[in-house]
């Protein structure tokens, strides 16, 4: 069995109300799928983060790593992964070309999960068929208020989960905390509430905003700065009283690392299709555990990224939340023929080999960007 083919496939839909977070606004839900084809008709499907860049993704792929893997064996994920990695050394190692290599190595494991008759989680070693979640949102809207963000706030509640996420960071620090103020009074001591700030404060803002935040239960508090500025996390993870998450922002084991074990953060948070594929969250998480600390998935993109990330979580030992995003995204809810369940919080991880999805052709085509 060898590698055939690898297929681009290139999504984008584009909100009613565009999301704000503290770092840009969000335009459109870009989603960038593989599909590595083998000689013998299968296929893993596997997705990259791809905000803004289809265009410049496909070409990686097309010019650069797809030429290093046609005539592989594709079960040969670790081989296949350093290969990848070593041939785009020079310009590599963070941004799209680790998210390209996210996108193929996860679709590897897709396809070992369904050559096996397995599960991806149970072949890297998980048990548990079911996650809990956060609810993801808090956005800063186009268009809509405050009145908004408490509707929003009191739908998590009706719907049963106990945990949520807002964001701050996008406007001035005063009126990001009257915002908290005004979760706090909806939700009480129903939901537990994260902060997330999207790494643009420095560090005096973050740790102004941060004191602030140490006497209202706040769960954790993620990104407050910039992961380029790894002491100044360090500093403020000393400083506050109030767990510091992150950093979806820093790819790969060899970018965690001092944030892990210079305790930059309480609170690990990877993305499969950010940080390199199934393959490097997993070492991520194992990093992590040598340092007592847990791991929450981050997730924002397709029902693909969904997926991995689950399978992801559900394979390791640290991992007991994972995120949810909330916002409108038919791409999350449409794009596969069995939607992956979610019910009161909960998570559910399809059980069918790899990862266990198929993609509705019909939303497929709805928003293919040719």
């Amino acid at each position: 069995m060898v590698i055939k083919d690898i297929e681009c496939i290139k999504l984008s839909y584009v909100p009613k109300f565009r999301p704000i977070d503290g770092l840009a606004t969000i335009n459109a839900r870009d989603v960038f799928l593989v599909k590595v084809v083998t000689d013998d008709g299968l296929y893993g499907l596997g997705e990259s983060f791809a905000l803004g860049s289809l265009n410049s993704l496909e070409t990686l792929v097309e010019e650069t790593l797809r030429p290093i893997l046609l005539g592989e064996d594709p079960r040969d994920i670790a081989r296949l992964w350093a290969k990848m990695y070593r041939s785009t050394f020079r310009y590599g190692r963070r941004g799209i070309v680790i998210a390209a290599i996210s996108a193929i190595d996860i679709a590897l494991w897709d396809l070992l999960g369904k050559i096996c008759g397995q599960p991806v989680y149970k072949l890297a070693g998980g048990c548990r068929d079911r996650i809990p979640a956060y609810a993801s949102g808090g956005y800063y809207l186009e268009g809509r208020g405050d009145d908004a963000l408490a509707e929003e706030a009191q739908r998590y509640v009706d719907q049963g989960f106990s945990f949520m996420k807002m964001k701050v960071g996008g406007a001035t620090p005063q009126i990001d905390l009257e915002r908290v103020k005004l979760v706090k009074s909806v939700i009480g001591d129903r939901l537990r509430l994260g902060v997330d700030a999207n790494a643009v404060w420095d560090f005096d803002t973050a740790l102004r905003f941060g004191r602030k935040l140490e006497g209202m239960d706040i769960a954790f508090f993620e990104e407050p700065v910039s992961s380029d500025h790894l002491d100044d996390s360090v500093r403020l993870a000393q400083a506050l009283d109030l767990p510091i998450a992150g950093y979806e922002t820093e790819l790969t084991r060899y970018g965690m690392k001092d944030f892990i074990t210079r305790h930059a953060v309480d609170i690990v948070q990877v993305d499969a299709i950010w940080s390199g594929g199934i393959s490097e969250a997993l070492k991520v998480a194992t990093l992590a555990s040598a340092w007592n600390k847990p791991v929450i998935p981050h997730f924002s993109a397709s029902a693909v990224s969904l997926a991995a990330n689950l399978h992801f979580g559900a394979a390791i030992g640290n991992c007991e939340l994972i995120e949810l995003t909330q916002d409108e995204n038919p791409l999350r809810d449409e794009l596969l023929t069995e939607p992956i369940r979610a019910e009161r919080g909960v998570v559910y991880l399809p059980s069918k080999p790899g990862l266990g999805i198929e993609l509705d052709e019909s939303t497929v085509s709805r928003f293919r960007v040719e």
